[in-house]
């Protein structure tokens, strides 16, 4: 398999970048404590792809990227699913 090949199947975050052993992930408690919005929300928004949608970290597990949620947080849910709406749809 080539490199190009490999680099297919790492985990990106919403600017299509790899994620690395350096960017931190959130548990969905932080998630919520760090955004101020209760649990149930946050996947009512990954519904209407409104929010970062989460990473599968092990058996019954999810978290997020910090980056992902930053980011997020600067545009807001109506513009967040304007710039990344599409592809969360994917």
């Amino acid at each position: 398999m080539s490199q190009s090949n490999i680099a297919d199947h790492y985990r990106r975050n919403l600017r299509g970048e790899v994620i690395t052993i350096n960017d931190r992930y959130l548990r969905p408690a932080d998630v919520a404590e760090k955004c101020g919005i209760h649990r149930s929300t946050i996947y009512r928004l990954i519904e209407r792809g409104q929010f970062p949608k989460s990473h599968k970290a092990s058996s019954g597990r999810v978290v997020w990227v910090e980056e992902d949620i930053e980011e997020w947080m600067r545009l807001g849910a109506e513009k967040f699913h304007e710039f990344y709406g599409k592809q969360q749809a994917n």
